[in-house]
């Protein structure tokens, strides 16, 4: 699958799957700053990708993010395929959940994303519901 991007500063690497089995490509921000404990700051990551219509672009943190206390604000981002305007760019809101100043350096990879084909949903009330309840929340052990 080819992927239109844009980068929106000179120094931004292009996004990249780092070894042959890997099912997510590396995405790293523009500039470096110092995130302080419990503070969230957003970072840039110089990059408009097209996603295609048929798909999601699901963007995710990098392991490596919790040997360092860091983590995306948000958990995951889901990139919907009309987010691609020509300023549209990819940021990503940094949380500093150690108990000390995180460094992010600039080119540092700190999310990595992955396109995942999308089935829209038509939601129905059936007059007869087919399920067997089993009994709520975390009710398998």
């Amino acid at each position: 699958m080819e992927i239109a991007i844009r980068r929106l500063h000179p120094d931004v690497p292009l996004p990249e799957y780092k070894t042959s089995g890997a099912v997510a490509f590396d995405i790293a921000v523009v500039e470096g700053r110092t995130v302080a404990p419990n503070e969230r700051v957003m970072f840039r990551t110089g990059l408009v990708i097209a996603i295609p219509s048929d798909h999601v672009l699901i963007l995710a943190p990098r392991s490596s993010n919790a040997k360092k206390g860091i983590r995306l604000a948000n958990g995951i981002g889901i990139i919907d395929p009309d987010y691609c305007g020509p300023n549209d760019e990819l940021k990503l809101m940094l949380h500093n959940i150690g108990d000390e100043p995180y460094t992010v350096e600039a080119s540092e990879r700190i999310a990595q994303g992955m396109f995942i084909p999308i089935t829209r949903a038509q939601f129905v009330e059936p007059a007869d519901w087919l399920a067997v309840d089993r009994g709520g929340f975390g009710t398998t052990g």
